[in-house]
């Protein structure tokens, strides 16, 4: 059984990333580079004799014409260990607008072709092919809520080096995975540390952030063919699945006092 996380780029020309984990916790494959819905799919396959779980970071199904969907508000009125979420939404209108396509429903296709077996669920129990939609500020939520937020997407309003120092900080989080269950027990080895993050270009940094962002889906995948996660809409109109601690006890730290 393999687990596969993909940051699905929203249109032909961006970078998407890819991550696989085996059924052991390591890390078998992650590439950030342009993938084809074929190549995208060929991988799948490769990876998916024996079965897989593929967890996507983009939407799948889109079927409201205007608005959003209604996994998109479900999930950001939920409070998830306290805290809410913001995603963007989308419409069928919108993504054919603005990209000419929805991507995600490309890509699922591409997967279904090759392999018939997969299931677009969000429930993967008793199911050896799987593909869900998943989100991966959300997975960080759900796993890590005394970090978050962690905010290391490139805005423009934002410092490049303060970028950079959050993205450090979500890669020291993965070294306490060796301990989760399940464990994935190689995250550092495909991640850079904090100095070798703050030295990164622009570019370089995207195609870290892309990969980063394939493995928490791919970690989200294994962890939901353990464990019950949160499931936000339904197979028919779209959903978005999370993986959440339960019981995690957030530290607040109190201020001290001096008189």
């Amino acid at each position: 059984m393999h687990y596969i996380g993909i940051d699905l780029a929203w249109t032909y020309s961006k970078e998407s990333g890819i991550c696989i984990i085996d059924d052991f916790g390591k890390i078998v494959y992650c590439k950030s580079q342009v993938f084809t819905d074929e190549m995208i799919a060929s991988i799948v396959e490769e990876y998916a004799q024996d079965g897989a779980i593929v967890a996507i970071d983009a939407p799948l199904i889109v079927n409201n014409e205007t608005g959003s969907r209604y996994c998109d508000g479900a999930l950001m009125r939920a409070k998830i260990h306290g805290k809410n979420l913001s995603l963007y939404t989308c419409s069928r209108s919108f993504m054919l607008k603005h990209y000419g396509i929805v991507r995600g429903e490309e890509v699922v296709r591409a997967i279904r072709n090759r392999m018939p077996a997969f299931s677009l669920t969000g429930d993967p129990r008793n199911k050896k092919h799987v593909i869900m939609e998943t989100f991966p500020t959300g997975i960080t939520l759900g796993l890590f809520p005394d970090a978050f937020p962690i905010k290391y997407k490139t805005k423009s309003k934002i410092e490049f080096g303060v970028t950079k120092s959050e993205l450090g900080r979500m890669v020291d989080l993965f070294k306490r995975l060796s301990d989760f269950d399940p464990p994935v027990h190689n995250a550092t080895d495909f991640f850079n540390d904090s100095l070798g993050i703050q030295a990164m270009s622009k570019k370089g940094f995207k195609n870290l952030e892309d990969k980063l962002d394939a493995f928490l889906c791919a970690y989200a995948a294994n962890w939901l063919a353990k464990n019950d996660g949160k499931v936000f809409g339904d197979d028919q109109k779209g959903f978005i699945v999370l993986p959440v601690i339960e019981g995690f006890i957030v530290h607040v730290p109190v201020e001290s006092k001096t008189r």
